[in-house]
């Protein structure tokens, strides 16, 4: 069977394959071909109906790893060389993170640095995901977000050497912001 291969969506179906999961991908993917002809809203009641189905087909560890992968596929070289040109341009770390707060501003997004416990935290109170952000927030299967962790883990570890990234909460799980912890080493 065809599933939708590109944009955005496209991700999930690549990593669904490169995981191993061909064999599931029918009950997860059967009318992804659709997709594109739904309306911003309709997308985002889709991509939670996907999770739903992707949960029950291959359990929501291995639904968490292939999002985690495409999280790391959506930051990719462009928000990379993003944060490596901010660093490069930084004189110190504090430099480094008023530069960011001042780049991701147009993000609602706020970085903070705790030097004692060599972390970030990072809140945004407006979600930024093209795949989801025009829909209402998920009422159920709200692991969703979890490919944020793969962004997050690729974005900082351009600059840092990253420990864990855990996301404490998001927008489209129903809180009024997204937050997660990064954890250097």
């Amino acid at each position: 069977m065809e599933y939708l291969e590109g944009g955005r969506f496209g991700r999930i179906t690549k990593h669904l394959r490169k995981q191993g999961y061909e064999n599931e991908m029918e009950d997860i993917l059967h009318d992804s071909k659709n997709f594109p002809k739904l309306k911003k809203p309709e997308q985002t009641k889709y991509v939670e109906t996907v999770m739903g189905r992707m949960e029950k087909s291959i359990g929501k560890d291995n639904a968490e790893r292939v999002l985690f992968e495409c999280g790391v596929q959506c930051c990719g070289k462009s928000w990379s060389s993003f944060v490596k040109r901010i660093w490069n341009q930084s004189k110190s770390m504090n430099d480094f993170f008023i530069k960011l707060n001042e780049e991701e501003e147009r993000y609602n997004t706020q970085f903070t640095y705790d030097p004692d416990r060599n972390s970030i935290a990072i809140e945004r109170s407006k979600c930024v995901c093209g795949l989801i952000n025009k829909g209402k927030p998920f009422k159920t299967h709200k692991s969703y977000c979890k490919c944020s962790i793969g962004h997050m883990s690729l974005f900082f570890n351009t600059v840092f050497n990253v420990k864990e990234v855990h996301i404490k909460q998001s927008i489209y799980s129903g809180s009024d912001t997204c937050k997660w912890h990064i954890q250097l080493k």
